[in-house]
């Protein structure tokens, strides 16, 4: 008991992680969940031009990089007990939204990929906090692989959704 009376939460305990490498093209990525044909990307995608680099319709959420592309991206998803410790200032990028995987599973891809990366979550409905680093310059870095890495954690969540949002910008 903590010196509340109440019982103390226990820390958060990262129970999985997977390391993968990810392509994304034109300056975006998308997570989802399930199929649907019903959702149209290019209005997601002009949703997340014009409200900060991220936007969500139902399952799919859409994430803008500052680079155009990166063909071998570093790609680290961890799912959470509770909320992880704060790591905000080692990342230069950071957005988060709410996100329900269904027995379908969670996906990675890409606007002119057919990659399809299935990334390894259990069912449920998740806070998703994604963060990126390593941007030497907006639009074309230079290379197709210029060295950026994205991460994804993951929490379950209660009821309240929380709607998309960006809560770090890298300046360059």
């Amino acid at each position: 008991m903590g010196s509340t009376g109440m019982a103390e939460a226990p820390d958060p305990i990262c129970e999985h992680v997977q390391a993968a490498k990810a392509v994304y093209d034109y300056g975006q990525f998308y997570l989802y969940s399930g199929a649907s044909d019903e959702i149209d990307y290019s209005e997601v995608v002009n949703r997340a031009i014009s409200n900060d680099g991220i936007a969500q319709d139902g399952s799919l959420l859409i994430i803008l990089s500052p680079h155009q592309n990166n063909f071998a991206m570093s790609l680290r998803v961890e799912q959470w007990t509770a909320q992880p410790p704060d790591d905000l200032g080692l990342w230069q990028e950071a957005f988060a939204a709410s996100i329900d995987v269904d027995a379908f599973g969670l996906f990675y891809e890409s606007a002119t990929t057919v990659q399809n990366l299935r990334l390894e979550v259990a069912p449920g409905r998740y806070t998703a906090l994604i963060t990126g680093r390593g941007f030497v310059q907006r639009g074309w870095p230079g290379s197709t692989t210029p060295g950026d890495e994205w991460r994804v954690r993951l929490w379950p969540r209660e009821l309240t959704r929380r709607e998309p949002a960006r809560l770090k910008s890298w300046g360059g």
